[in-house]
């Protein structure tokens, strides 16, 4: 659940549950996703906290009578932060995985994560509160896929993209090499006779100098 999520359930705009409300709440339940600028919060843990129930759930929790709604919850370890709603090893296949968590996964970056959703190595995920997610069974079975070309990034040897570019040819060049063996030619000249600038100059006579050499 999102802090929006947290509010309307409370029945309270979000500006005014997060002046009132969002600092104890913070400091009891934590997200699911640290790091991100988006909040998420277990949906347990937070029925839990606005409840007034302590975590992980007692069988006395159930006898408990629910907070007001313009009431601060007051759970039983009210000094301590909850632990993880789902502890490390326990996910759920449908969990909804960021981008980077996602690049977690499958040992690779976000950004790449983004690139093979658009080229379908990858499906293009779940559009969720202005941005994409993907399941995690999604993620674990691409990363046990037969086809892992995620993890040998980079060219792979005979991809036509290794060879080195074709040399360009540039008329000037021969140009430059027969007017320097009648006279003497300058970087000034150069820039003079093609408009060019000094280093660009300066690389064409280094070439017409290379090919009179050859």
């Amino acid at each position: 659940m999102t802090e929006d999520d947290i509010a309307n359930v409370t029945g309270l705009p979000v500006h005014t549950w997060r002046r009132r409300h969002a600092a104890a709440f913070r400091a009891r339940v934590p997200v699911v996703n640290p790091g991100e600028r988006l909040r998420l919060y277990d949906e347990e843990q937070v029925r839990a906290y606005l409840d007034g129930k302590s975590w992980p759930p007692v069988a006395d929790d159930e006898d408990q009578e629910p907070a007001a709604e313009d009431q601060e919850p007051v759970a039983e370890d009210d000094s301590n932060a909850w632990p993880t709603a789902v502890p490390q090893g326990a996910e759920h296949p449908d969990d909804l995985l960021t981008d980077k968590e996602t690049a977690n996964v499958l040992g690779i970056r976000d950004a790449t994560v983004r690139a093979y959703a658009t080229t379908g190595y990858l499906p293009a995920g779940i559009e969720r509160h202005g941005r994409t997610w993907w399941p995690r069974r999604v993620a674990e079975a691409r990363r046990d896929a037969d086809d892992q070309h995620h993890q040998t990034p980079g060219r792979k040897p005979g991809d036509p993209r290794n060879r080195a570019p074709r040399p360009r040819h540039d008329p000037r060049v021969e140009e430059i090499a027969e007017l320097a063996t009648r006279a003497p030619l300058t970087t000034a000249d150069v820039v003079q006779r093609f408009g060019v600038g000094e280093r660009t100059a300066q690389r064409l006579l280094a070439a017409a100098r290379t090919r009179a050499e050859s």
